[in-house]
């Protein structure tokens, strides 16, 4: 990058912005099927698609070559007026890939990692939201957004590489003590609620991420007919998995703070669905019977697309979200974004300040003074996550930045 920026995460709820409107992110994750390897002519029904939905947050399974995700940009989602979509870095490994795109009107994407596995990796994206009339003293909310792809299949095999892997991953969460807003979605491959892979995302004393349909037997359980994402035919096209519905491999799973809003970011509840899934069926494909839970020609593009269907859901971000006046803390940082150099503009007597990187290491600071400004070169500091650790006459403050 040309130039280093600073983007804050104070952890405050948006409420504290009482102007401001509520608005809402729109996250959607979608298993495209081998694209573009297998027949590229299937933009087209994924152009429908993502121009019916207009997903803030569109993350994809089984992207194989970094083409594809150039294709989805340019072909499907900047399309018909729209240029305001971005990309993730494609990152290649020995397998398919995952992928972010967001609306670069509402998100910025500030740092993304890769979390290897011995089959496929674990991509990390940490995004933030550009509230209307951010200055450079605003604050803002975070998401830790990660796309995830666990091993098929149902063997004894398939499901204890499935636990490795979310043992893996679980594992990296447990570095990221300050993230918030936390989301793993994708296709996980899970049957049913007694599997490590399930276990280690949603238990409380895990991952404690947050499902919304809830713990259950998913295979072949007409019960949860209206939350199956596999598969949409019964009949072989493009080299997809035949059989008809009657999986749940593909979720949303979520933090407990997006249940409350304490970090400024809340689900809307009711917003959770399967696109395209009406619940009236059960090993048949998603056109017959007869589909109208959505348009006519989405549904048609949803199953010659994809074996899988998208998940989707809503969260609500700013106005009155969230309300955690306790984490508010004495001192403003700016601009946001800054360029090598930042600012701590604090309203109390400084005793000490300094950054913590991921490993722990303590990295001294020497500002310069001028009134109640403290002026901190940070030009030679790596790219990356830090807690800016204060301690003041009023006690002692941790906030989180991102230097780029």
């Amino acid at each position: 990058m040309t130039s280093k920026t600073l983007l804050l995460g104070v952890v405050i709820a948006l409420s504290i912005h009482g102007a401001q409107a509520q608005d809402t992110i729109k996250f959607m994750t979608y298993n495209i099927l081998n694209y573009p390897d297998i027949n590229t002519s299937r933009i087209a029904y994924l152009k429908t698609i993502v121009q019916h939905i207009k997903p803030d947050v569109f993350l994809v399974n089984e992207i194989t070559q970094p083409v594809g995700a150039t294709n989805i940009i340019s072909q499907a989602l900047n399309q018909n007026g729209i240029t305001y979509y971005d990309k993730a870095l494609y990152v290649q490994s020995s397998d398919d890939e995952n992928m972010l795109f967001y609306n670069t009107q509402k998100l910025g994407l500030v740092e993304q990692n890769t979390i290897t596995t011995s089959l496929r990796n674990f991509n990390e994206y940490v995004l933030y939201y550009k509230e209307p009339g951010m200055t450079a003293q605003s604050d803002t909310v975070y998401f830790y957004v990660y796309a995830a792809h666990l091993k098929a299949g149902n063997t004894a095999s398939d499901i204890a590489q499935r636990g490795s892997e979310t043992s893996i991953l679980k594992s990296y969460l447990s570095t990221r003590a300050y993230a918030e807003n936390t989301i793993v979605a994708g296709d996980l491959n899970v049957y049913n609620n007694t599997e490590a892979a399930y276990i280690n995302l949603t238990g409380a004393t895990q991952a404690n991420l947050h499902d919304v349909v809830g713990s259950g037997v998913w295979h072949s359980n007409s019960f949860y007919k209206m939350h199956f994402t596999q598969s949409t035919r019964i009949v072989a096209i493009d080299g997809g998995a035949t059989g008809g519905m009657d999986d749940r491999f593909d979720m949303i799973l979520f933090s407990d703070d997006m249940q409350t809003g304490s970090k400024g970011a809340k689900y809307i509840p009711g917003t959770y669905r399967a696109v395209g899934q009406d619940g009236l069926r059960l090993n048949s494909s998603l056109i017959d019977p007869v589909n109208n839970s959505e348009p006519t020609n989405v549904i048609n593009a949803l199953y010659y697309m994809s074996d899988h269907l998208p998940v989707y859901m809503e969260v609500a971000v700013g106005g009155n979200v969230g309300v955690n006046e306790e984490a508010i803390s004495p001192f403003k940082v700016y601009p946001v974004p800054a360029n090598d150099l930042l600012y701590v503009k604090v309203d109390a007597d400084v005793k000490s300040i300094h950054l913590v990187d991921l490993s722990g290491r303590t990295l001294t600071l020497s500002p310069e003074i001028s009134g109640d400004v403290l002026k901190l070169d940070v030009s030679t500091f790596a790219v990356g996550s830090y807690l800016l650790q204060v301690e003041t006459s009023m006690g002692s403050y941790t906030e989180r930045i991102i230097i780029e």
